[in-house]
């Protein structure tokens, strides 16, 4: 069943990028913009997913997150192995 009416979530910023996520019907659409010094935010691609789609681009996001997490840490630096300190035996 369609509606006519449109949902509209809070932006995610960068800097010079934002994401807008809407739902139109029974799509979700996603707009990217860039910030453009005397334009403003100028839009330069809109995508329109439905509800399988969008369950399929949340998986590999956040399989793209984890890895990119594996490989740099929480942190952002790369993950160096931890050195294990032996404790001192006892007799």
């Amino acid at each position: 069943m369609q509606s006519n009416t449109a949902f509209k979530f809070a932006p995610v910023f960068s800097e010079e990028k934002k994401v807008d996520v809407s739902l139109q019907d029974d799509q979700t659409v996603l707009k990217l913009s860039t910030w453009t010094d005397d334009l403003g935010w100028c839009a330069q691609k809109t995508m329109s997913l439905d509800a399988e789609m969008l369950d399929e681009l949340h998986r590999v996001i956040t399989a793209a997150r984890i890895k990119i997490k594996r490989e740099k840490g929480d942190s952002g630096e790369e993950i160096v192995p931890a050195k294990i300190l032996e404790f001192p035996k006892f007799a």
